[in-house]
């Protein structure tokens, strides 16, 4: 599990019960050389990643590895542009909260909770104003981390050593 699919999962999902924003106008944030999409659109940008619980291991002795899955938080910022951006804002809002959200994510991705849409001026390079509502996300993914770990499970050959043997004094 990664962030990536955390993120792609959420504009998989967003393109679902919006079909109104063309597929290809749900994005990514803060990509390099990429310009934004025009209204109707929505820019997704990861805003804070944190680990909320202690992280957990698994031993696999067949494979001399061990894994440590690290429970994150995922926070994203939805920006919602064009005339229906309110409308954009507040349907990912009441869908986010509902149970209709129950296997729209793959696993190892849940939303947790999403906070209320909130209206953020933007003014373009034109100085005209452009309609933007932004709503934040809160994921949880567990990213796992699997390195190898080495073990002792076999004894080799054993011989004692003249120094280690003890005479018992009177």
């Amino acid at each position: 599990m990664s962030v990536n699919l955390a993120i792609t999962s959420t504009a998989s999902f967003l393109r679902g019960i919006m079909p109104w924003i063309p597929a290809k106008n749900v994005v990514r944030g803060q990509s390099n050389g990429t310009p934004a999409p025009l209204p109707p659109s929505i820019v997704i940008t990861e805003i804070l990643q944190t680990q909320y619980t202690t992280t957990r291991t698994k031993l696999n002795p067949v494979a001399s590895t061990m894994a440590y899955n690290m429970p994150r938080r995922l926070d994203l910022q939805l920006d919602c542009y064009g005339p229906r951006a309110s409308e954009m804002a507040n349907v990912a809002v009441t869908m986010l909260r509902s149970i209709a959200i129950e296997g729209a994510f793959p696993d190892g991705v849940e939303p947790l909770y999403c906070g209320e849409p909130v209206q953020i001026p933007l003014i373009t390079g034109e100085k005209q104003y452009e309609t933007r509502w932004s709503v934040t996300v809160s994921l949880q993914y567990n990213e796992p981390v699997t390195v190898s770990q080495e073990s002792f499970d076999v004894v080799g050959e054993t011989f004692v050593i003249p120094a280690d043997i003890t005479t018992p004094t009177e």
